[in-house]
């Protein structure tokens, strides 16, 4: 009796099997090939996103022209006025070096911590840090000195480079590069995010 039974019930599970197996196979049919990297742990995701590291959303680039003035240094820079008997400078050099450079601007992801990302199902959410200035950009090449006057050592020469740079940078932020680097960084970033198998990605900023 309980032999009849297990043959009863062998055609019943068979079935079975073969309906799970079609169904298995008919998702895989379905399925698209092309889903991208599903990450389903948040460690994961803050891993592979850190590893962007800087990501280069929006850049500045301008010439800047820059005058600097110091005392002639002929003479101990100096010169004894027979009337008032007082030390002053005799005359001034000058010098004038236009600086062509560029700013890049963006999000460093590798400050993202775990409590900057949550996943929800198919919803990846992101908190990303604030966008800032990665760097200063001027090759050697870009800068030409116009006006040499006096004697300029390399050292003061160079004081005169970085002061274009920080004006290079200055205006910059003036002109709304951080705003335009967050704005486009966070367009973009949603899309590279997408690739990662997720159907939506939400996007918030410090």
């Amino acid at each position: 009796m309980k032999q009849n039974n297990i043959i009863r019930y062998i055609p019943v599970l068979a079935i079975i099997v073969l309906v799970l197996v079609a169904a298995a196979l008919l998702w895989l049919k379905l399925k698209p090939k092309d889903e991208g990297l599903k990450i389903d742990e948040t460690a994961n995701v803050v891993t592979e996103i850190r590893k962007i590291a800087q990501f280069t959303s929006a850049c500045y680039y301008e010439d800047v022209i820059l005058k600097d003035k110091k005392a002639n240094e002929s003479l101990g820079g100096k010169v004894v006025n027979s009337f008032s008997k007082k030390d002053k400078p005799i005359l001034e050099d000058e010098i004038v070096i236009v600086a062509s450079g560029n700013v890049r601007a963006g999000f460093d992801l590798s400050k993202l911590s775990e409590k900057d990302i949550v996943i929800r199902d198919s919803v990846l959410e992101v908190t990303l840090p604030k966008a800032e200035i990665f760097e200063v950009i001027v090759n050697p090449s870009g800068f030409d000195v116009y006006v040499e006057d006096g004697t300029w050592s390399h050292e003061q020469v160079t004081k005169v480079e970085n002061k274009a740079m920080n004006k290079i940078r200055k205006d910059a932020i003036s002109d709304g590069l951080l705003e335009k680097a967050t704005e486009l960084g966070v367009t973009k970033l949603t899309e590279l995010f997408k690739t990662f198998g997720y159907k939506e990605v939400v996007i918030h900023t410090k």
